[in-house]
């Protein structure tokens, strides 16, 4: 589960990986998701074309200097990848978090390799938000939300806001297992949290009290706009028994 280092390229690499003819199992804003050809348990991500010159148009003045590939979400999530509490960390990750294999390269760029989760007919794995979209917050999913954050806290892996979308339900048995796909890594400037426990306790505290604040209002009546319910959102700080147990 603990990775020293991550590959710049895969072996395979040397060949293209035809991806012009291929039809993307999901699509977000920046980017487009394949299945692998040759390794089915794995997902190809590429950038949608001429999508990081667009945010960088559209950004900011003080960021517009940055570079290209500085608005490039392959590249921030292969760095979010290379977090202590990944590369260092004791807590296993791969249950909870999709693993990282490199790059590849493609007809439509480079490629972001990373595990491809599936259903138990091999199909795409369930996204939380079309979960309680379904069955609301039941008790296999409650279980789950439950575990998912254990595990945030355990390991002090650090994510953006945890969005329904970008976690998908994984079959265990008659259990499920959430398993973040998007999301990774940290938003703010300064990185204090990847360096420093308090400020990490902190960081994945804040994401988790959002993230059940997100689901009460993802099976409520939704008659507020989440823009308008997000802004009465508090944080309540690290809980005294976290504390002490860290």
């Amino acid at each position: 589960a603990r990775i020293a280092a991550m590959p710049t390229y895969q072996e395979e690499s040397a060949s293209v990986i035809e991806l012009d003819a291929a039809t993307p199992f999901a699509s977000g804003d920046n980017r487009l998701c394949f299945r692998h050809p040759h390794h089915p348990d794995r997902c190809i991500k590429v950038l949608k074309e001429g999508r990081a010159r667009s945010l960088q148009a559209s950004s900011p003045l003080y960021k517009r200097g940055m570079r290209e590939a500085y608005f490039d979400d392959n590249r921030r999530e292969y760095r979010a990848y290379q977090q202590p509490a990944i590369v260092q960390g004791s807590v296993p990750y791969d249950c909870h978090i999709a693993r990282c294999f490199g790059w590849v390269k493609t007809t439509r760029g480079d490629g972001l390799v990373t595990d491809f989760v599936a259903n138990s007919e091999g199909l795409p794995a369930q996204t939380l938000e079309a979960y309680v979209g379904l069955h609301g917050l039941d008790e296999p999913v409650r279980k789950a939300v439950t575990e998912f954050c254990k595990f945030l806290r355990e390991s002090l892996v650090l994510t953006k806001n945890l969005m329904p979308h970008n976690l998908v339900l994984a079959e265990d048995g008659s259990n499920l297992r959430l398993v973040l796909i998007d999301g990774l890594g940290l938003s703010t400037v300064l990185p204090l949290a990847k360096h420093i426990d308090y400020f990490a306790r902190r960081h994945v505290e804040k994401r988790i009290q959002w993230f059940n604040f997100r689901l009460e209002w993802e099976v409520g009546d939704r008659s507020v706009s989440w823009r308008d319910t997000e802004k009465r959102f508090r944080f309540q700080g690290v809980p005294s028994t976290y504390r002490l147990e860290e």
